[in-house]
């Protein structure tokens, strides 16, 4: 343990055990908390973060946390900002939450994405992981308790995270590092180029499709008779398949 990771009491500025409840040279209360964007202990009364310099950023009027979405702890959160970006950690399990504003800043803006990973190079390449390891558990949002949606982040990340479409995105530990290096390692881009190309394949299907349609119906004009045809284009057979969904 370097020097700038040792927790120290606030009252007496010695080292201290961050799972002890009083500091063992002056037995002053000890209340540490992980900074939710290095991970380094502090108290919980600190302004500044000594490692990061993320700065205490009370969660906004009636976004308030009520308790941790994994583990279920109330009251166990520090909520500090880098910039105009947010995050609140769960000082008991790591956990972290990130508001809609928040988390839409950590995917767009590269300086903040660096100053959650620490560094200002680029990460490695994004790897696979695969969604299906884990058991399914859908989870409490922490400001509304309505149970959050699950997704895999950008369809091809393998980070499966937990929504609430008005109120943030909650990141068991590791998976915020996990999807900043998936961004800063260019798989936004990889998953727009198999969007992309699962659309031309599908555009590509469905003209194969009405073209045997054409050939095969009694209806088609070749036989000169007008008869009913329920879907009369791809972009109407598109609309139908997905409206199905």
């Amino acid at each position: 343990m370097t020097e700038g990771s040792v927790y120290r009491c606030p009252a007496c500025g010695a080292p201290a055990d961050p799972k002890a409840g009083t500091c063992a040279y002056c037995a002053a209360k000890l209340s540490p908390v992980r900074c939710p964007w290095c991970f380094e202990w502090i108290d919980a009364a600190a302004k500044d973060c000594p490692r990061c310099g993320s700065t205490a950023a009370p969660p906004a009027p009636g976004a308030e946390l009520k308790a941790c979405p994994s583990c279920r702890a109330p009251e166990t959160f520090s909520s500090r900002a880098v910039g105009a970006a947010r995050l609140a950690g769960c000082a008991k399990c790591g956990g972290v939450w990130a508001d809609v504003d928040s988390f839409k800043r950590l995917c767009e803006d590269r300086a903040t994405q660096a100053a959650y990973l620490g560094t200002g190079a680029l990460a490695a390449p994004p790897v696979q992981f695969d969604p299906s390891c884990g058991a399914i558990v859908y989870r409490p949002c922490p400001v509304c308790t309505d149970l959050m949606n699950r997704f895999n982040f950008a369809g091809c990340s393998g980070v499966i995270l937990d929504a609430c479409k008005p109120h943030g995105v909650w990141f068991d530990p590791d998976e915020l590092r996990r999807i900043v290096a998936f961004i800063r390692g260019g798989g936004l881009d990889v998953a727009r180029d198999i969007e992309r190309q699962s659309l031309e394949d599908e555009r590509r299907r469905l003209e194969r499709d009405r073209k045997a349609n054409e050939l095969l119906s009694p209806y088609s004009p070749g036989f000169g008779v007008a008869g009913p045809v329920h879907i009369t284009s791809a972009a109407d057979l598109l609309f139908h398949l997905f409206d199905r969904r």
